[in-house]
């Protein structure tokens, strides 16, 4: 669609309305199933994202694990072969972009794990094929807050969950996925590795979506202007690493934990984070902490405790 839009294309310069539609957040996502569990409201969104199609097709009546496996885990399942029919029709002349994916949604985020993980031959089509992906808006570019311009510290995420969850579990598992039964093939290869990894890193983003809804609504004083991560070198440890969510207004920073746990939150553990990030020399005036499972802490001036709850409410 935007070749139509290029200078060499008989309409260009003819449009008088052009729409970058963007995916829903998981909040308007959560509309397609307001019956549901908050926790399955994230577990949702983390595959369906906030495409409409996708969404419509859940099944009410069926569970997360049953509305996965048939529509993307049996033969002829709705969703099967839709991320191939997309991407092989988008980047069937990209080399290397499904190694490229695969990195990606095994978790390897920054340049030099990429070109390790994916075998590309060279730097240099790593970039090319990145540029092309983030272009296409497959792939985003994220660079820490405090450090835009450091492409040691940038990282990369695919940004349609569909798309990362066929990756993880069916490009991945090809093999075993043609010989075994789909609720066999569920439980041994994604039911694991979705609860305590998927499902949690797409939490850190319903938790993102929620800070820039509540910022743009005006209920988080003052306001901040940038959200993102935030990238430090830990001189106790003699570690580097980043923090997931930390956003930045006027009076500096306000980090932020999501914990998609079984377990509530204790004051402990809060500490213990608090502790963590001013010990890297992150200084906040605001520490706020997301939590599937509640709190065992109470919130104060500099604290903030947000439930599961709020984020629907």
């Amino acid at each position: 669609m935007k070749s139509l839009l290029e200078r060499d294309n008989p309409l260009y310069g003819r449009i008088d309305l052009k729409i970058n539609l963007q995916p829903m957040d998981y909040y308007e996502s959560a509309q397609f199933y307001p019956e549901r569990s908050c926790e399955d409201k994230v577990r949702l969104f983390s595959v369906f994202g906030g495409i409409p199609y996708y969404n419509r097709l859940i099944d009410k009546n069926a569970s997360v694990r049953e509305n996965l496996i048939h529509l993307i885990l049996e033969p002829d399942a709705r969703l099967e072969d839709e991320v191939p029919s997309y991407l092989l029709s988008e980047i069937s002349k990209i080399g290397n972009a499904h190694e490229i994916f695969s990195a990606l949604a095994d978790g390897h985020a920054r340049y030099r794990d990429i070109l390790a993980q994916s075998h590309v031959s060279s730097g240099a089509t790593l970039v090319n094929v990145l540029n092309r992906l983030i272009g296409m808006q497959l792939v985003q570019r994220r660079s820490p807050i405090n450090d835009p311009s450091n492409k040691k510290r940038t990282s990369y995420v695919i940004c349609d969950g569909l798309s990362k969850f066929y990756y993880r579990y069916v490009f991945r598992y090809l093999s075993q996925r043609s010989v075994l039964d789909p609720e066999v093939f569920y439980d041994r290869y994604v039911n694991d590795d979705f609860e305590t990894q998927f499902v949690p890193r797409a939490f850190e983003e319903v938790c993102r979506q929620y800070l820039v809804r509540q910022n743009r609504t005006g209920n988080i004083e003052p306001p901040f202007d940038l959200i993102g991560t935030y990238s430090y070198d830990d001189p106790v440890t003699r570690t580097n690493g980043e923090f997931d969510v930390v956003t930045r207004d006027p009076l500096g920073y306000a980090f932020y934990e999501a914990k998609f746990r079984s377990t509530p939150v204790t004051q402990r553990m809060i500490e213990n984070e608090v502790e963590q990030a001013q010990q890297t020399g992150l200084m906040c005036h605001r520490y706020g902490f997301f939590s599937r499972s509640g709190f065992e802490a109470q919130a104060d001036e500099h604290t903030v405790l947000i439930e599961l709850e709020d984020l629907y409410r």
